[in-house]
Parts: C-alpha cells; sequence; structure tokens
C-alpha cells in the first residue's frame, strides 16, 4: 500500500513541474531591449602612423616522405638522376638520402661535385646464411653531382682501381655498371619515397 503523504508528494512535485514548463516569459525571448554597447568615433592625431601589420604565412612542413614529383630519372644509358633543386640544396638532400639509406659514404668532395659510396647489390649469397660474407666485398662507386641550368643531375659509376678498398677488382666488368645503376635507382626511390628532411 502506498503512503498517503508520498502520495501528495508526488502528486506536488507533477503540479510544479507542469507550471513551469508551460509558462513563456516574453522578456527572454526579445533581445530588441538589451543594451547596445555604443559606437566610437576613431580619431587620428597627427603625426601618428599606422603600424603595418605583418600578415607572411610561415610555410608549413609537409607531413608527406619523399621529394615526389621534384626528382626522376630519365631513360637515357645510363640513366641520370635528376633533382629540381639548385645545386647547394640538391648536394644536401643527396647526402641526407645516402644516409637514410643507409649507404656508407667513404668520402665527398663538394667542390668537385663527388659523393664516394661503399655499395654491394644483395645478391643470392647474401640470402645464403652459411657463405662467408666478408666487408671486402662492399665495392665504391662514385656519384657525380653536376649543376643542369634550375636542376641538378646525378650520375653514378663505379670508383677507379685506385679508390677500392679490393685492389684485386676489376672495375671494367659489366656487373658494375648494372650495379651502379641499381644504386642510382636505390638513391632515387629513397628521394622519391622516403626521403624525410631533417
Amino acid at each position: 500500500m502506498i503512503n498517503p503523504q508520498t502520495l501528495i508528494k508526488v502528486f506536488l512535485l507533477s503540479l510544479t513541474l507542469t507550471a513551469c514548463g508551460t509558462a513563456k516569459d516574453s522578456r527572454y525571448s526579445s533581445t530588441e531591449m538589451l543594451e547596445r554597447p555604443p559606437i566610437l568615433a576613431v580619431v587620428k592625431e597627427p603625426g601618428y602612423e599606422e603600424t603595418e601589420v605583418d600578415q607572411s604565412v610561415v610555410p608549413k612542413r609537409s607531413a608527406k616522405k619523399g621529394l615526389d614529383d621534384a626528382v626522376y630519372v630519365t631513360a637515357s644509358t645510363p640513366p641520370v638522376l635528376k633533382i629540381k633543386q639548385p645545386i647547394e640544396a640538391a648536394w644536401h638532400t643527396l647526402e641526407l638520402a645516402l644516409k637514410q639509406s643507409e649507404l656508407k659514404i667513404t668520402d665527398q668532395e663538394q667542390k668537385k661535385g663527388l659523393f664516394f659510396v661503399a655499395y654491394s647489390p644483395k645478391t643470392l649469397a647474401d640470402m645464403i646464411p652459411f657463405v662467408n660474407k666478408n666487408e671486402s666485398k662492399d665495392v665504391i662507386y662514385v656519384l657525380t653531382v653536376a649543376a643542369a641550368g634550375e636542376e641538378t643531375e646525378v650520375t653514378s659509376a663505379i670508383a677507379s682501381p685506385a679508390e677500392q678498398k679490393n685492389l684485386f677488382l676489376r672495375t671494367d666488368d659489366e656487373d658494375y655498371k648494372i650495379d651502379a645503376d641499381d644504386l642510382l635507382m636505390q638513391v632515387f626511390e629513397t628521394l622519391h619515397d622516403d626521403l624525410v628532411e631533417e
């Protein structure tokens, strides 16, 4: 059985809620009577100079990796890697790409536009665990960087026998020319897809 006092409290509460919900106060529906701020006249004093507002925009760094269309390889033989940057900027971009692709730079001569890089392409012998791997199999290649108008050209070739670690290396072998092209393509892929600017 329900307590009569509880029943009276519920009835009064429902009447109060009903009364609050149906009344409309016109004071809150119109904003015509609200106070408006005053309009102030701007008076310029003699000798007062307006300061210019700096509206320059700081360019945002691209969140994507790689240079994308700012780098390409020609279809010529041997191929030529072209970077759409002046030679100074391209030199630093190429150096960054070599480091990020974990290619060992053995020497560099910026004035002559030369990077000497130790490169060993992945062969079947690299995939077999019991084959003897010695460090002397790294071959030194030279990347030549040269200005070409507003762009920069990069070519790859095997370094001279005097610059090789292995004194018995025959640098006239055709496989080394293919490997030089592979090295250039590896650098291109890093520049195009994976380069992260620091």
